[in-house]
């Protein structure tokens, strides 16, 4: 955005953030006498003892120290002394009060330092505002994103209540610790020292930053704001250099104001999908100021990259997407593979009751499946891969390029079946549908593998990274795969003596 754009912009931007201090705080208050997260504190307590999967969700009370571990096998000469990061909720009770939402829990950062002798683990949470305010006071002082708390504070926007919990950005020797609504924290790469928050400009202050930017292949970075945050129907594009550098920024309208996690980019346009999960409710936490309308449709959002106009508003089926995956441009139309969900009940429902979402006996997950948008007509075909799969990664080397595999984790069926857990690893081969997958078998939930590529290897050719969590054992394992020799199984595993909460997204350095 040139000066003179911004400064147009910049009184509207203050507005937006001033609606921080009450149009979000007043979606978030209650001021119950007593709290359903102390009664939650307490069942979760009695669950636990005789439901082991709710390991992933028990949470930490402190930092953890380096432990080094022995490698299972031998770890690939690629991946010799490089980092792997993991974010996610890592504080779910404080005092006598518990969050029921995953979404809640302030955000702990682990590194695993992969070494050829073995593999160091430690761990730190981000010292955010909201955790060093509530640390103090010894208990949670705000309702979460979708949990409520005894005695809340009134928020003054979506800062009061940011977790830094659910991806991280490598920026030159810093990782951006990200959530949702509001800018991230800088944290050391060596030790994780939190090094306060990025800030691009004072216009910029209070203005949402998501948690799923995308790096051109030239190292641009990409990445949105939904202003849904703030009471408006918008959102604040950003383009960073790959030094995080503001490059532009730019407001643009939306016809509506929707739950947006991610959105897709290819070399020319960026798409943005709204669902039918509207807001406007009034009263309670911000998830439930959302409502399920599938009779509204969705709304695909395209937008120029060189200009950063929307040049097409595509009308498109009901659904939710937390995810996107391999995604580019052939000819006229765009081709966007994401994890589509028929409808927003894992967002609304599901993880809004960690206890219960366990008990859940059938469920329809996340299936693999692509878009094509035709540019030059404004219409949008969907086809169901037939895979349940999610956390979606592909070889970068072909970013935004035509694509033929995309790895993530699945299930052990691809339909509706008694409650199963994503365990296992897989490879979609996106032109023949063919999948290829290691399943950890009962009693191991798989979270997201990152890629890293063989040299001298063609697209796909690499190493799987990913952590996974042994609930029956109580122990969390980094495990590296072969992509092209999945079946085999893991090629290195270092496991842990304790286990860890489940996360939500990494990065490897």
């Amino acid at each position: 955005m040139n000066r003179r754009d911004f400064l147009r912009n910049s009184s509207w931007l203050a507005g937006a953030a001033a609606l921080s201090a009450t149009g979000f705080s007043n979606l978030a208050l209650g001021h119950e006498a007593t709290s359903p997260a102390q009664e939650y504190a307490k069942a979760f307590a009695q669950a636990i003892k005789h439901n082991p999967k709710l390991k992933g969700w028990q949470g930490l009370s402190q930092d953890i120290p380096a432990l080094k571990v022995n490698w299972q096998g031998k770890l690939p000469a690629e991946l010799v002394g490089k980092r792997l990061y993991r974010n996610g909720p890592g504080r779910q009770q404080l005092g006598d009060q518990r969050y029921s939402h995953w979404f809640d829990g302030d955000g702990f950062v682990s590194q695993y330092q992969l070494g050829a002798e073995g593999m160091t683990h430690s761990g730190k949470f981000v010292r955010t505002r909201k955790f060093e305010l509530e640390s103090a006071a010894g208990r949670f002082l705000y309702n979460g994103a979708g949990s409520h708390v005894a005695h809340p504070r009134g928020l003054k926007g979506p800062e009061s209540i940011n977790t830094a919990n659910i991806a991280l950005l490598p920026v030159e020797n810093e990782l951006w610790a990200m959530w949702e609504a509001a800018m991230p924290y800088r944290l050391a790469q060596d030790d994780l020292t939190t090094l306060g928050q990025v800030s691009f400009s004072n216009e910029l202050e209070g203005i949402p930053f998501s948690a799923h930017p995308h790096r051109d292949q030239n190292g641009s970075i990409w990445n949105i704001g939904d202003l849904a945050n703030l009471g408006k129907a918008g959102f604040v594009l950003y383009q960073l250099s790959a030094k995080g550098e503001l490059l532009r920024c730019k407001l643009i309208d939306s016809p509506r104001r929707s739950y947006v996690h991610d959105f897709a980019v290819t070399d020319t346009h960026l798409v943005i999908y709204l669902p039918p999960l509207m807001a406007g409710a009034n009263g309670g936490t911000f998830i439930e100021s959302f409502d399920w309308q599938p009779q509204q449709g969705g709304v695909l959002l395209v937008i120029d990259k060189n200009n950063l106009e929307v040049t097409r508003q595509i009308p498109c089926e009901s659904g939710f997407v937390f995810h996107f995956g391999a995604c580019w441009r052939q000819g006229r139309e765009l081709v966007l593979n994401l994890c589509w969900y028929d409808n927003a009940d894992v967002m609304i429902k599901r993880m809004g009751d960690i206890i219960g979402e366990l008990t859940v006996k059938k469920e329809t997950p996340s299936m693999a499946t692509q878009l094509v948008i035709d540019l030059d007509r404004g219409t949008v075909k969907r086809e169901n891969v037939g895979i349940a799969m999610e956390f979606p990664q592909q070889d970068e080397r072909v970013a935004a390029m035509p694509a033929r595999y995309q790895f993530g984790v699945t299930m052990a069926s691809n339909t509706q079946v008694e409650r199963s857990e994503y365990n296992a690893i897989s490879r979609l081969d996106l032109r023949s549908g063919k999948l290829e997958s290691y399943q950890y078998g009962q009693g191991v939930m798989a979270e997201e593998p990152l890629f890293v590529p063989k040299a001298g290897g063609g697209e796909g050719a690499g190493y799987l990274v990913h952590t996974s969590l042994d609930y029956l054992r109580g122990e969390t394992s980094v495990n590296v795969l072969d992509s092209e020799r999945l079946a085999d199984g893991p090629v290195a595993r270092a496991s842990l003596p304790y286990y860890l909460p489940l996360g939500f997204h990494g990065a490897l350095v």
